[in-house]
This record gives C-alpha cells, structure tokens and sequence, in this order.
C-alpha cells in the first residue's frame, strides 16, 4: 500500500459511495445556521390569537391577556431563567427570530410519554422551545414546600445529574385559551435511589403564576394570578404538520405508543473513552492540522486541497468540483453550534460537526483516492419537536404490530465518520449502472426484482449523504418503499429518528413550509444568484436547496432537472437539488395524490463502483 493508506477502517461502509467532474465557478455559499439565525430580523407582523383549546401538546406563547403587552420569556443570558418579553416588538415585526422562539412553549400532559397505558391527567408541564429536554420549576430545595420565583430545570437530559435539584412543577390551566390562570398544583421531584420521580408531598397547591412588567414569580395568593391567553406559536413560526397536509396525507393520528427508552451507551462530553481524544488517537498524524475551526486549520485544508489536485492531474483526475465548493461546505460545517437542548445528549454551544479535513490515500496500485472527511455529531442544531411526529418509528422491541411497539420521540447525539469523495468518477446512465451488490438496497431488502427497480428504491437501506448541518440524509422512500412523508413518519423539518435515535433527513422541510428555521431558509437566497449548497452525496455530488419562484433569475432556474433531481448549467457542474413534485402513493388501501418535497430522492446519479 502506497502512503496514507490508513483511517479507513474508521469510515462506514456506506459512506464509500462516489461523484462525477466540473468545475463550479459561480456563487456557492451555506445556508445560514440556527445559531446566526437566532439574531436575525423577524420581518413577519403577528397578531396575538388563542389556541382552539387548552390541550397536550399545544406551542404557546404566555401572554398577559389583561394588557397584551407583556409574555413569558426565556432571558437571552441565561437559559435557566424566565423573564417578561415585549409583545410588541413581535406583534411589529421588529424584533428577531430569537425574540420569538425564546417566547415559546410546549404544553406537555404529565402522561404524554406513557399514555398506551395511562390517560391524560389535565395537568401540564411546560416546556421552552429551546429545551424541550427541560421544565419550569419552582426556584427552591426539595420539599421546600414553597417558593416565590420560578427557574427552567433539566428534566430529562444525560445530564441533569449535574443540578443540585433535579425536579420539575405541573400546571394546572383554569379558565379558556383567551384568559386562564396558570397554577402549579403539584411538584415532582427525580429520586436517585430508584432512578425515577416522586411527587413532592411537602409541595402546597397554593402557587400561581404571576406576571408584571419587570417579573415573573409564584403567589399564593389566587387574585393576584395573571391571567394569560395561550397564544397559538404556529401563529408566528410553524411547526405544524396537519392532518391531510403533504407530510401527513392520510390524515394520520398522532399515535398514543409509549416512548422508547434511551439507548444504554451515548455520546458523553465528559466522558475521556468516548470523547475526541479517542478520535485524534486513532487518526494519521498528517491530517490533525486540518482539524477544528480556526484560520490555521483552514490554511491546512486549503494547502491539502492543492495536494490533492496535484495528485490527481498526474494520474489524468480530477476534482469533481473546484477546490472552493469544498472549502466553502467545510466552513459552513464547522460553523453550526447547538442553539437548543433538543436531544438527550446535546449541550448548548457545542459544535454538531467536531472535524472536516481532507484525506489522499492511494491504492495498491498507486491510484490515489481523495476524500472529504466529516467527524460529525448527526445533531441539528435547532429545535425539531419530535414528540409531534404523527406515526413515528417503532422500536421494534416486542412481538406483534406497531401497536405493540414503543415509538422513537427522543433523540441522542452520536459519532458519525463520513466521507465524500473528490474525484470525478463520472455519471451512470442508467441507475444500474451502479453496482450495489456488496451493500444491499431498499428493492433487494423488500424482495422486488430488477424489473420492479426504480430510482426510489435502488438506493441505500440507510444514508445516503450529509446535510451542512452534519445530519444523515435518507432516501425519501423507507424501509417499507412509500415516502416518508407518505407515513407521517417526519417532522416539519423534514426530520426524524429511527430505532438507534439518530436524526436523519428524508424531505424538505423549507419547502415544505418556510418557516425561517429549517435547514436552509428563503432568507438564504438574498443577494445571491443559485440557491444554496445544502449537503454532499455519497457519490461526491453537490446538493443544493430548492429553486424559488421568487427568485427566478437565478442561475440555471430553466433548466429542467433528470429524474435524478439534478442538472448541469454554467460552470457549476452537475448537482442535485432538493425539488418539489406531484406524486401519488399507495401502501395498504390508502391512495393518496400529494406534493413531494425531495431533499435526495434515492439512487446516485455519480458512478460509484471505482471507489475504494
């Protein structure tokens, strides 16, 4: 074996998959992460109106119903701390997108996660949108049995150990949406002995909520409680999927399973045996200058890029793209952090994408075989809300049906070795072209024979890419060969976790509805001539966002895209993108006509039997 023939029994054996050549010239840039979104302008005016009832599962904002002026928020400083935003500055449109999810809320049933065998209780925890793993609890020790102010507590995160009080309040809601009191009745609190939370007898029912201009604190007195109307968050920023809507179009219910539990071993920050020292150990020396997020491992990567070129123009290669569409997608990578606790392991400000750097083994016959390496956490780094998927996963943990099964509403952070490949291998011109014999395919997996072959199902039984965010990409069909979407197995995200709780993307969430805190958002196109670059294939090929109506100068926004959902124009090669179609659907007796909102539809357009 020829020099840095090494690392590669790191990398799964999926993500060996290829790209074909171009060169782009022209305007490719990321979209812009959770975190920068947060600060950016909320331009949509907004008029406070009610939810059409006080029930599980509803987003909220809390607003003082007496002067609509005043709601419930979480402080910008400090995550652990509730204070009063100004209704105005999201009623005018003046505020951020930070003012408003920061104002956000999810009312939970005390028996939301259990309810295959318990009824709803009408009582509520709630929850911030951006920690949906954390609670509103009262600022005081275990059987306290009072208190006047108020704190968000971890509840059920890998880390809440790390509090002192580890315990959350459960509301009761006394009136109508328009106007209802917001009274703590009860307090739990997590008993370490038995693993499990206790209900806090000490706790007094005699505790409201209260709100003035400055403040937000608990009285025992029931005439000073503030009355609040529940306001509809969807109202603002939407993260719906009705009944009957393209993600949901058999009118599917939200299934009462009960949640799975928790894989037994995680990710864990603080965790030397799991944690990136084990990473930087087991890789060549000669790529640990290209590690991290810093002007000098840009220079590295750069400087290793020029390498690789080198290389491959002496054995008579190429680059599939040009040396600044990967250094582009490398910085967007690193530049995602986590701006909301939404899975079991994540911690605010983390990065979700530890390492991306650029690798030139050769083969024994002194081919070389460069790759584009991500060490990712396969974490978005924005809220997802789960626990709304209508039919999700089952956890397969049982005999019998879905039914039996507990479902996947909870997800964990994980490590996540990818790579993409550089090199042009070319483009197949028909799907078979590309043998995937020693990988297996969804087709081969459901027992359908060649003729019954198709661009859907000829792909792989699990990724097949990255997303600029570090998440999986799926093919838009599952594992029983209907979309996804056709199941109401996804968020408005597009998002959802299988039975091992990773996250991973199988549609469009922005087209699906542009709610401003997808993956890529309309804001992205502003001052730019080609959507977005979203994500890479495994078979080395750009993906970028959906073309927009609105902006239908944009380059390449005539040209048709194949079957594959890609094209060629100008000097940007061919790419994929994600793509919005008719389809019709049928599993079962359900026949249903829908818009399909494509991230990566399925088979590889680029050759992929040549990589290594």
């Amino acid at each position: 074996m020829r020099e840095l023939v090494r690392l590669f029994f790191l990398l799964p054996a999926l993500a060996i998959l290829v790209t074909t050549a171009d060169l782009f010239g022209s305007d490719v840039y990321g979209p812009r992460p959770f975190n920068q979104i947060l600060g950016s302008d909320l331009t949509e005016t907004w008029s406070p109106a009610p939810v059409s009832a006080i029930q599980n599962r509803e987003h909220v904002l809390l607003v003082d119903a007496e002067t609509m002026s005043n709601c419930l928020t979480v402080d910008p400083s400090d995550p652990s701390s509730l204070g009063v935003g100004d209704v105005s500055v999201l009623t005018g449109g003046t505020g951020t997108y930070g003012n408003a999810v920061r104002s956000m809320f999810q009312v939970l049933d005390l028996n939301t996660a259990v309810l295959a065998t318990e009824s709803l209780t009408g009582t509520y925890t709630i929850h911030p949108w951006l920690a949906s793993y954390h609670a509103i609890d009262a600022d005081a020790d275990i059987a306290s049995g009072s208190a006047s102010s108020v704190v968000i507590r971890d509840k059920n995160s890998f880390y809440m150990a790390e509090q002192y009080t580890i315990a959350f309040l459960v509301f009761t809601l006394t009136g109508t949406a328009s106007s209802t009191t917001v009274q703590a009745t009860s307090r739990y609190f997590y008993n370490t002995g038995s693993s499990d939370y206790e209900q806090d007898q000490s706790w007094s029912s005699d505790h409201w909520l209260k709100m003035d201009a400055n403040s937000v604190s608990l009285t025992s007195n029931a005439s000073e409680a503030t009355a609040f109307m529940l306001a509809d968050a969807n109202d603002l920023i939407d993260v719906k999927v009705p009944e009957g809507s393209d993600f949901n179009p058999k009118g599917t219910e939200w299934q009462t399973n009960s949640f799975a539990a928790y894989p037994e071993t995680v990710w864990d920050y603080d965790d030397s045996e799991l944690n990136s020292d084990l990473f930087l150990q087991r890789v060549d020396d000669h790529y640990e200058t290209q590690f991290g997020d810093s002007d000098e491992a840009s220079v590295a990567a750069s400087g290793a890029l020029d390498a690789i070129e080198a290389s491959l123009t002496g054995q008579g290669a190429t680059l599939r793209y040009s040396k600044d569409v990967y250094l582009t997608f490398r910085e967007s990578l690193l530049s995602y952090e986590f701006g909301a606790v939404d899975m079991y392991n994540s911690v605010l400000g983390e990065t979700t994408v530890e390492n991306v750097y650029f690798t030139n083994a050769a083969d024994d016959d002194g081919v070389y075989h460069p790759f584009m390496v991500i060490a990712s956490h396969n974490a978005p780094a924005g809220p997802q809300f789960l626990i709304d998927v209508a039919r999700p996963p089952g956890d397969n943990c049982c005999d019998g049906g879905y039914a039996e099964q507990n479902v996947t509403r909870n997800a964990v952070l994980e490590v996540k070795l990818v790579k993409i490949p550089l090199t042009d291998y070319g483009l197949v011109s028909t799907f078979t072209d590309n043998n995937l014999s020693s990988y297996g395919t969804l087709a081969e997996d459901e027992g359908l024979t060649e003729e019954d072959w198709t661009i859907d199902n000829y792909t792989s039984l699990s990724s097949t890419g990255i997303a600029v965010d570090g998440v999986m990409i799926y093919p838009a069909s599952n594992n029983v060969l209907v979309y996804a979407t056709f199941s109401a197995e996804i968020t408005e995200s597009g998002i959802h976790v299988g039975r091992g709780m990773g996250f991973h993307y199988h549609a469009d969430g922005h087209s699906f509805n542009g709610n401003g805190i997808n993956l890529y958002n309309l804001s992205d196109y502003d001052g730019h001539t080609h959507p977005p670059i979203i994500g890479f294939v495994f078979d080395g090929i750009a993906l970028f966002g959906k073309y927009e109506s609105t902006y239908d100068s944009m380059d390449g926004y005539d040209d048709v895209l194949d079957d594959y959902n890609g094209h060629t124009h100008g000097d940007y090669g061919y790419h994929y993108h994600a793509f919005l179609t008719e389809v019709t659907q049928t599993e079962g007796p359900d026949t249903d006509t829908y818009d399909q909102h494509f991230l990566q539809r399925g088979a590889f357009k680029g050759l992929v039997n040549d990589i290594p």
